[in-house]
């Protein structure tokens, strides 16, 4: 993660959003795509910060929509690159299958 941080260069004192924005937007940009681990760290650390400022912070108002939304995408997200992408059909037979 700390070598995310140096290639963002970003230090941690700054807003945790404004960070998972430009990591979000590195990734969108190719900045990452090359090295599939340096990849998977930065969608780690996207959801982990979400995560984090969700649920450890003290949002208010719009700023905690924003991230409840924000945080739902980073959910999916992980999913997808953790357990590779699905079909709609995959997943609703998986939501089954873990709910019996």
């Amino acid at each position: 993660m700390e070598r995310l941080r140096i290639l963002m260069r970003r230090e941690s004192k700054g807003d945790p959003v404004d960070y998972v924005r430009d990591l979000a937007s590195a990734i969108l940009e190719g900045k990452l795509m090359g090295e599939e681990v340096l990849f998977r760290d930065a969608v780690s650390e996207i959801y982990g910060t979400l995560r984090g400022e969700l649920f450890e912070g003290k949002p208010s108002g719009e700023r905690r929509e924003k991230l409840i939304e924000a945080y739902e995408l980073a959910v999916v997200l992980r999913y997808l690159v953790q357990d590779g992408v699905k079909t709609s059909r995959e997943i609703l037979e998986e939501l089954v299958k873990v709910l019996s």
